[in-house]
């Protein structure tokens, strides 16, 4: 069911509102390309100074921890997004209920990745500190994930670039010190430290704003006796949707790692971290849309127009420079990469980036909207297809394969956005 928006009074404008939504997703989009640089570093140093066949491995675990924190702290920070701006008084209400809901999540999440890792993954099968790691960093990566939703949620997403900066440097730093010295996982635990250093200095900043609810919308959309109920409601469809969406794509290299052995799952998973830095962009401008969207419906169209042009602007200038530079730089860090068909596997991720963006601008406006029946049905049944495509083409192609299959995934999840829209165009008028 979608609940109508009734009046926003008392919004605070200087946070929320069709102005400041560009200001906020140039923000986010200006994290999302820190991330993009220094993630781009972190994973040059791993590819030169680790062999593919242990970066396999470690890239695999790592993506069980995403896609956990994906699924969890995604979908909770989805409804974050959409309700924190639209539910006046009962915010702090809806934030308290929201944490309790996201931590017994994790917790469960993060011992079923744990158990699915060392079972289902023949390189660490058995191993209790492999378990440990994962569980672990599901909690306080998760933690991490949900505060950047939060930032955002409460109209500061201007901390993100240097929240974002301090976690890539973190990572840069750890990494080396690990891979000369530890020789044991150094990629995760690099990941998860530098999380857990930023969890430690954004918890009290965030509580701080959720008390003193300085420059946040007053008025409410949603009462304060069904805000908690909407939450509940919202957060099992964000959950499932992530789940089917961000929650597969970032499991993709472990099952790569599956069908196709480390070497091949270490060069879909260096082509698709860094690629996926490109999705965030647009991904992270989208969030600003729920966000202000949700505070002023009768400005979404223009908002969804701004944030359409310019992250596809953003996307395809980014496109254009990883066709031109990754495949090289691979070579260079790593001959044997350059052997793998690395060319091949850069060029079809990036087609499915592109073809990601639309959806993304889409699939905010629903949000925004708290109508998420139709990006379910739409997940579901590409979710369906590619693990069904997925098996088959990472045997016989390896990690060209799995590129395909995720292309082939998001051209028919866009395609479908896209007539679905067209749709309620026609039938509204």
């Amino acid at each position: 069911m979608t609940v109508e928006p009734q009046a926003v009074e008392g919004v605070a404008g200087a946070r929320f509102g069709v102005r400041r939504v560009q200001r906020d997703a140039a923000a986010m989009a200006v994290a999302s390309l820190v991330n993009s640089v220094l993630g781009a570093s972190f994973w040059a140093f791993s590819a030169k100074f680790i062999s593919p066949a242990d970066l396999g491995v470690m890239t695999a675990v790592l993506a069980v921890i995403l896609s956990a924190v994906a699924i969890v702290s995604t979908g909770v920070g989805d409804a974050y997004t959409a309700l924190l701006p639209a539910v006046g008084p009962a915010r702090g209400l809806v934030y308290r209920h929201g944490q309790r809901v996201f931590f017994a999540l994790i917790s469960v999440t993060a011992v079923v990745g744990a158990v699915g890792c060392t079972m289902l993954l023949r390189e660490v099968r058995g191993s209790w500190g492999v378990a440990a790691l994962v569980a672990v960093g599901i909690v306080v990566w998760g933690t991490w994930a949900l505060q950047n939703s939060t930032v955002a949620a409460v109209g500061r997403a201007q901390w993100l670039p240097v929240a974002n900066i301090a976690v890539g440097i973190g990572k840069i730093v750890i990494l080396p010190l690990l891979a000369f010295t530890l020789s044991w996982h150094s990629v995760e635990l690099a990941v998860v430290i530098s999380g857990a250093a930023l969890v430690a200095i954004l918890w009290p900043r965030i509580n701080q704003v959720m008390k003193s609810n300085d420059d946040l919308p007053s008025g409410a959309s949603i009462s304060e006796d069904r805000a908690v109920s909407e939450f509940n409601r919202l957060v099992v469809r964000t959950v499932a949707l992530c789940t089917l969406g961000l929650g597969l794509l970032l499991l993709t290299p472990f099952l790569v790692t599956v069908y196709a052995g480390p070497s091949q799952g270490a060069l879909f998973a260096l082509s698709v971290s860094l690629v996926t830095t490109l999705d965030f962009i647009g991904a992270s401008m989208s969030v600003s849309l729920v966000v202000h969207a949700s505070g002023s419906p009768e400005d979404t169209r223009t908002m969804a127009r701004t944030i359409l042009i310019r992250s596809g602007a953003v996307t395809l200038a980014g496109v254009v420079v990883l066709i031109a530079v990754v495949p090289a730089a691979l070579r260079f860090l790593n001959p044997q990469y350059g052997q793998m068909g690395a060319f091949a596997v850069i060029a079809v991720l990036c087609a499915s980036t592109l073809a990601r963006v639309p959806y993304l601008v889409w699939a905010a406006w629903q949000q925004s909207r708290r109508n998420l029946r139709m990006p379910l049905i739409f997940n579901a049944f590409t979710a369906a297809l590619m693990l069904a495509i997925l098996p088959v083409l990472c045997r016989d192609y390896g990690a060209l394969g799995g590129a395909v299959a995720l292309l082939v995934h998001q051209v028919a999840l866009t395609a479908a956005a896209g007539v679905q829209f067209m749709v309620e165009q026609r039938r509204t008028g």
